[in-house]
């Protein structure tokens, strides 16, 4: 298979369906411990019905709420999560993600169906098994 056919993949034969995720009002050091048991670098925040309206990453965390708050014990993720959140659909191709990704310097996208429920995350370590890079 070359470049130019897996282009055409779908982003929802490669994304991770099973999402660790996070709640706006969650306190910021749930969100580390979910981070940290689960090895990941970031979380998607969404509502009870799984729409997604923010995202919340380990450098937010070091930079907002360890050194502007000094680490208010109080900190909700909603207080430092990012709100405009780029994402993609599960039918865009890897092409369109990568262009997206590089576009928009970033390292994941999250996944959502046209009613915006989060449904998966795409990496740049899902993209480089493909053979692309970032």
């Amino acid at each position: 298979m070359d470049k130019l056919d897996i282009a055409k993949i779908k982003v929802k034969e490669i994304m991770t369906r099973n999402v660790i995720t996070v709640k706006p009002d969650e306190p910021v050091r749930m969100a580390v411990e979910k981070m940290v048991q689960n090895d990941v670098e970031c979380l998607p925040v969404v509502q009870d019905e799984g729409k997604l309206v923010g995202l919340i990453t380990f450098r937010d965390i070091v930079v907002k709420a360890v050194h502007k708050f000094n680490f208010d014990q109080n900190l909700k993720v909603k207080d430092i999560m990012v709100q405009r959140v780029v994402t993609c659909l599960p039918q865009d191709t890897i092409l369109e993600v990568v262009k997206l990704m590089k576009n928009k310097r970033l390292r994941r996208l999250p996944v959502v169906n046209t009613k915006g429920k989060l449904v998966g995350l795409v990496t740049n370590f899902d993209l480089a098994l493909f053979g692309w890079e970032i």
